[in-house]
């Protein structure tokens, strides 16, 4: 344990970035609340656009959840605990790579679902899955983008096309026959028409692991769709059937809704409100083609119907556990949709084949997370004076409220201490900033002025950077002054727009500077040439140290990066080494890390993106923030080490700090809390004081090489001890506390007795 403190030590006072990467952790505890009781969830990071599907993946004999959310391609898992969805981050390594949508069906015919998803280029992709008896968890195997046979003789010179679909939409794919083999139905946009590859494996009497998708109905169901979103039965472009056609893409889902053996659609389309069943003829009929015979454009009924927000699409999952399938609905567009309310839930009161959905609530597992919308940036100040630090939460609200120019501020007071932070909400739209119509906000607290007490500014969607001066000067509660909505006087450029600014003291004057980041990925560097009455911002490189936002592609020729990469700086010391560093938000999921002290605007710096790491069961990987990540930093529980909070595109948070201990495999780390020490230079003794007497402590003093000099004991219903220091030496030192479980550490200094 001394040896891992020892480390620890030391990656506070390197200088190197190889030294320091690694060192931060994804953490999901931290408490927050919205009114009178904590969220339980509060860092899944908010939902957009989320799919649905179910999966054992603990392999412990119960279905659990993967929410896939389009909008920015994000996992999120969640096991089934005590009857209740407990959001698992650390299962996110057992996913494969998703793009654009998930779907479920049995491949191979073995009782597990396989995963169905597309590749970048929007080819199928399946996963097959090979979990076995006592793994640990799920496993998949990649078998790759899929083909589809052209059904033409084999001197047709192409014999095999890619099975592309649709990146915008979803499919539906499972068995519609029940012949035990997978089925594909999907949208065609050009000729308004569902269309159907089929596995012809049971057709062709192969063994299950051995397939082949075939386009066998260019005109599944037997209809057409109108401009307006009608359905029109009976009629069809094409008179043929099992002719090969290429593919487009909707939102579907396909059930047996009046217990008959034939699959019912659920159909819904981009731009509308509503969902559509259209019931199936081909049992009642006899027929061997599905043919939609019914439109009921009022789904559900005698409930309160689906029909609020754009494009919905539907889900059948048991949320509560009582083995039957309830519905859910949720928003398919991946930009300005529904953002907040926007996960519906119907209880299923029927059966599986026969359901019965009734309405229970718009906010199934959002009411158990921090969801403010989308595009959320936060930042600390301790606004109050009171000793700790506040938090403050950049957001759109919702598009479909807001246009997305109604951008607002929403304030979590931290009411607890300066070292067992809580955070409180208490003000939903700080200083009015929805009144000022303003798109895209990221802010920020710092002296932009030069007169040493705090200020709040903010950048926006059109490049501009405004302010509100504190008047009240240093060490005091803030009283913010508007003083201007373009603090940069400058013409944006093009590439310019979009504008998150940090204040950086580049030159270490008396004025403070300002990078500011870009929609173009770049981080310009201004120059504060005015006064403390007057700050005059003046550009001296458009691209300081190189340092750049976007993603590198593969997929361009020749390879690149993006051309947007909507850069977002934080400024901090974040290796205690006393120069400060810069973390770069991007535009697609990582944080970049830059040092550059030292080194000349001009240079061209590597940017570091292992620094940070997302526990799992086997290793540690860099975890997907998700789109327009962004970061703040402040110490948040005096433990001398800034802890980090994460906005992003889906309206949420995320939490990231440094562990004093290993951490353990279940990711939840019964750690003490760290103890108040006073006084702090001390001599002769030093007092340590806990809020909490539950448990027993053994406190240890060791120093910065990791030597052990004293240890003493706190006891269950002991709050505190005087510790006595008689014969240590000046220096700096670490009071290490052990619960028998895990550990924390507080930093102090001894000095000479007077």
């Amino acid at each position: 344990m001394y040896k891992i403190l020892f480390v620890f030590c030391s990656l506070l006072t390197a200088l190197g970035l190889k030294a320091q990467s690694g060192r931060y952790y994804m953490y999901d505890s931290l408490p927050m609340a919205t009114g009178a009781e904590n969220i339980a969830m509060p860092f899944v990071g908010g939902f957009n656009a989320p799919q649905f599907v179910q999966l054992d993946i603990n392999n412990d004999g119960v279905l659990d959840l993967l929410v896939f959310d389009r909008h920015d391609q994000k996992l999120l898992p969640f096991i089934r605990k005590n009857n209740q969805w407990v959001y698992a981050k650390q299962y996110e390594s057992v996913i494969p790579r998703l793009n654009y949508w998930i779907r479920l069906a049995d491949l191979n015919n073995d009782s597990k679902p396989d995963i169905f998803t597309l590749t970048n280029i929007g080819n199928l992709n399946i996963y097959l899955n090979i979990t076995q008896p006592g793994d640990k968890v799920a496993k998949f195997k990649d078998l790759g983008p899929q083909y589809y046979r052209n059904q033409y003789d084999t001197s047709f010179f192409i014999l095999y096309n890619p099975l592309g679909l649709s990146k915008q939409d979803l499919p539906h794919i499972g068995d519609l026959d029940n012949d035990g083999d997978v089925d594909i139905v999907f949208y065609d946009p050009y000729n308004f028409s569902y269309s159907m590859f089929r596995d012809v494996r049971a057709e062709k009497s192969w063994p299950k692991d051995t397939w082949e998708f075939q386009i066998m109905d260019y005109c599944f169901g037997y209809f057409n769709e109108g401009l307006d979103n009608n359905f029109i039965l009976g009629k069809c472009i094409y008179k043929d059937k099992l002719k090969p056609r290429h593919v487009g893409g909707a939102s579907l889902l396909m059930f047996d809704n009046d217990e008959d053996g034939d699959f019912e659609m659920l159909a819904s389309n981009v731009g509308f409100r509503k969902m559509t069943m259209l019931t199936n003829g081909k049992a009642q009929r006899s027929s061997y083609y599905d043919t939609m015979v019914q439109v009921d454009s009022i789904y559900p009924k005698n409930t309160r119907r689906a029909a609020e927000f754009v494009f919905p699409a539907a889900y059948m999952i048991d949320a509560d556990a009582d083995g039957v399938k309830d519905l859910l609905v949720s928003p398919a567009a991946t930009a300005d949709v529904k953002e907040t309310e926007n996960i519906w839930y119907y209880k299923n009161q029927g059966k599986n084949n026969k359901p019965d959905f009734k309405f229970v609530q718009t906010d199934f597992l959002a009411n158990q997370t921090l969801d403010l919308g989308a595009k959320t940036t936060p930042a600390f100040c301790d606004y109050d004076n009171d000793g700790d630090q506040d938090l403050f939460v950049a957001t759109n609200g919702d598009y479909e409220l807001t246009g997305g120019l109604k951008d607002r501020v929403v304030l979590f007071e931290n009411k607890g201490t300066a070292t067992l932070p809580n955070y409180v909400k208490v003000v939903d739209d700080y200083l009015g900033l929805s009144q000022r119509n303003m798109g895209d906000l990221f802010i920020k607290f710092g002296d932009v002025d030069g007169d040493k007490d705090v200020d709040f500014y903010y950048g926006d969607r059109f490049g501009k950077i405004g302010w509100f001066s504190n008047t009240a000067g240093p060490n005091k509660p803030l009283n913010l002054i508007f003083a201007s909505d373009d603090l940069l006087k400058n013409n944006v450029d093009p590439g310019m727009e979009f504008s998150a600014p940090a204040v950086f003291n580049y030159n270490n004057d008396t004025l403070p500077d300002m990078l500011v980041g870009m929609y173009n990925g770049k981080v310009a560097l201004y120059v504060n040439q005015g006064t403390v009455a007057n700050p005059v911002y003046t550009l001296a490189l458009a691209n300081a140290w190189g340092m750049r936002a976007n993603e590198w592609s593969t997929e361009t020729n020749p390879q690149g990066f993006m051309s947007f990469g909507y850069a977002m700086p934080e400024v901090v010391d974040i290796d205690k080494d006393g120069t400060s560093e810069v973390l770069l938000g991007t535009s697609y999921g990582a944080v970049r890390l830059y040092k550059p002290a030292g080194r000349s605007i001009y240079d061209s710096l590597s940017a570091v993106e292992d620094w940070l790491w997302q526990r799992t069961f086997n290793d540690s990987i860099v975890p997907d923030l998700g789109t327009r990540v962004n970061v703040a930093a402040a110490d948040i529980n005096k433990d001398s080490l800034p802890e980090l909070m994460f906005g992003n595109g889906r309206g949420g948070l995320c939490f990231a700090k440094v562990p004093f201990a290993k951490v353990a495999k279940t990711l939840r780390l019964a750690r003490p809390e760290v103890p108040r020490v006073y006084p702090n230079p001390a001599s002769k003794s030093v007092t340590i004081n806990r809020n909490q007497a539950t448990e027993n402590w053994t406190i240890t003093l060791i120093d910065g090489a990791g030597r052990v000099f004293r240890n003493w004991k706190l006891l269950q219903g002991e709050k505190s001890i005087a510790a006595d220091l008689s014969g240590i030496r000046p220096g700096f030192y670490w009071l290490q506390v052990n619960n028998g479980t895990a550990s924390s550490a507080v930093s102090f200094a001894v000095v000479s007795a007077p």
